[in-house]
């Protein structure tokens, strides 16, 4: 995700009714391409209904979400930004160039008036009003490139007023290879200038990544409190991995599950618990296989989906606590639904249209962060036991005191139990629910989440009841 630490966790209730993908409810937008076309389509995270081809896009494009509207980044040739609006059908809000032979990989909307894009081949990121679709500032990021004068600046994380870049350095004369270490430069959006993480050395210095060539979304661990990009390195060299920064030491923090472990290189991955992750790795083959972890101990724990090709693009963690995998297999392409706590196939592939690219959350869980919130985030520890019949305990810890509450859902978002609500002092806590719902009625078996909402920052696990 990701700061009084909205972490975008946000997990809006009131989800719309079966039939196509509702604007009213949480839904994904999946970017959809075949190389040559591209498209993107609606699933509706409530009955996983869909709307294909709601827009037409370029071939190589993302998505992101920000203020109810849907931000494209269309890529090269294209070259710009494109707005739809889910409340109108996703129409095209608004479309701009990010300047001819730019690139752009990533937007960060700070507000319906400013956002910052990064232009991969150019060494200027700009900041540019979306209302308008003027360029109204840049930060040049020449100091950080390597001897090509490119630095590669793909992918960001907002943090308060800090803009967190991924910034590759890869060799254009040498098939894009890596040159040596690769940064995170991080960008003061009150004064739109390089921030030095090193006062000690001459110059700015921006944040040393521990491996080389940052490949995917930066994203906040809100289990380590980390700011995490998944770093391959050279590709078939296991380089690299999971890559930690502290967000307010701007220091590196390891390598939080290596390609040693995982088995190759890890492309993309999304943490859904304190000792449960799912990560993209391409084996010494060039196949590309999903598998689970643990972000404690960085051990491999399976292999959970293992194509025979190089077939899977993004992993994202939707608010229900499911995990959302792009899968671009020929014979039968869409996205695939796994359960987040038990990593088992729930739905899919789920036809797209075409074969899916990038998949975004109309409430993103780890990627958007607002303002700075303390060193220590509230954790929620996972349940025990999972599965439960009658109860479970729930434990969670505050690093100070402060209001919690403790809330049961069901997976459509709909409230079943209150477990607290009530000031609490810092420390552990546990709290305990027994199958029933706010009127004291037994409920059914299934999946429901648990979601923590303490400290500013909001946390959500899946929890499930067996009778």
């Amino acid at each position: 995700m990701r700061i009084t630490m909205i972490i975008c966790l946000a997990f809006a209730l009131g989800l719309g009714p079966a039939g196509g993908a509702d604007a009213a409810g949480e839904f994904a937008v999946v970017t959809t391409t075949d190389f040559s076309t591209g498209s993107a389509s609606v699933i509706d995270l409530a009955t996983r209904a869909v709307d294909v081809n709601v827009a037409s896009v370029h071939s190589d494009a993302v998505a992101r979400y920000y203020g109810g509207l849907v931000y494209v980044v269309n890529r090269t040739p294209a070259d710009n930004i494109q707005i739809l609006d889910p409340q109108n059908g996703f129409a095209i809000v608004r479309q701009f160039s990010t300047g001819n032979g730019s690139n752009p990989h990533d937007i960060v909307v700070v507000s319906p008036t400013v956002a910052y894009v990064t232009r991969y081949d150019s060494a200027v990121l700009w900041k540019m009003n979306p209302t308008t679709g003027t360029m109204t500032g840049s930060i040049n990021l020449a100091s950080l490139a390597d001897a090509d004068g490119i630095p590669e600046m793909d992918q960001m994380s907002r943090i308060g007023n800090r803009l967190f870049v991924g910034v590759q350095r890869l060799d254009r004369a040498n098939f894009y290879q890596p040159t040596g270490a690769s940064y995170l430069a991080v960008i003061d959006i009150t004064t739109d200038t390089l921030l030095d993480t090193d006062p000690g050395t001459s110059g700015t210095q921006p944040i040393t990544l521990p491996a080389p060539n940052p490949f995917s979304e930066v994203w906040l661990d809100l289990y380590s409190g980390a700011l995490t990009v998944a770093c391959v390195g050279f590709f078939g060299l296991q380089d690299g991995g999971l890559a930690r920064v502290d967000p307010y030491a701007l220091a590196p923090a390891g390598i939080g599950f290596s390609e040693t472990a995982a088995g190759g290189d890890v492309l993309d991955a999304v943490i859904v618990s304190p000792t449960l992750g799912f990560a993209i790795v391409v084996t010494p083959s060039f196949v590309t296989h999903l598998v689970i972890f643990d972000p404690q101990t960085g051990v491999k724990l399976a292999t959970v989906y293992a194509p025979s090709d190089y077939v899977l693009n993004d992993v994202e963690l939707a608010p229900t606590g499911e995990v959302y995998l792009a899968d671009r297999t020929p014979t039968n392409p869409g996205v695939r639904v796994y359960d987040g706590a038990t990593a088992t196939l729930v739905a899919g592939p789920i036809d797209v249209g075409l074969p899916p690219f990038d998949i975004c959350m109309s409430v993103p869980v780890q990627t958007a962060v607002t303002d700075a919130p303390p060193r220590a985030a509230a954790a929620l520890g996972p349940n025990y036991p999972n599965p439960f019949n009658p109860a479970t305990t729930i434990p969670f810890t505050l690093p100070a005191p402060g209001r919690a509450r403790l809330a049961v859902y069901e997976v459509t978002g709909r409230r079943v139990r209150v477990l607290l609500d009530s000031p609490l002092d810092a420390g552990d806590h546990e709290a305990r629910w027994d199958g029933r719902d706010d009127a004291g009625r037994s409920v059914a078996s299934g999946v429901y989440v648990i979601r923590l909402e303490a400290g500013g920052a909001v946390q959500s696990q899946t929890a499930v009841l067996l009778k």
